[in-house]
């Protein structure tokens, strides 16, 4: 009897498994990662800007056409203030972004369609 529970749940973990994966993975198609953008402070340190996009499941086939880009300029209060630029196809539609700096846990999210302007500041020169 204790080898047919085993057996069975076992069975049962594998199938929900496989289900699950299928679900994570069709939602992944509509949520895309640009490399990241490494930008230089004016001090001379390297920061890493991290982007994700979301766009419409209609908009799939255009995710390859999303390009970034970022400027650090000082922010007048010690600090380095980050604008990032996230370029989206007009056809696309409405896009969500959302930019973060890992090192300094900072992040900002924006919607919008073809050029999404994001704000941080980090507190290093």
């Amino acid at each position: 009897m204790k080898v047919k529970s085993v057996v069975l749940g076992g069975l049962l973990a594998g199938v929900l498994f496989i289900a699950g994966s299928g679900e994570g993975f069709a939602n992944m198609t509509w949520c895309m990662s640009d490399p990241p953008i490494q930008v230089v402070t004016p001090g001379g340190h390297y920061l890493v800007i991290n982007n994700v996009v979301y766009l419409p499941p209609s908009a799939l086939h255009l995710k390859n056409k999303v390009w970034d880009e970022a400027v650090a300029t000082p922010n007048g209060r010690g600090g380095t203030h980050i604008t990032v630029y996230v370029h989206v196809p007009d056809t696309a539609g409405r896009a969500h972004v959302i930019s973060s700096s890992y090192r300094y846990r900072v992040a900002t999210q924006e919607d919008g369609v073809s050029t999404i302007r994001l704000d941080m500041d980090v507190p290093t020169t």
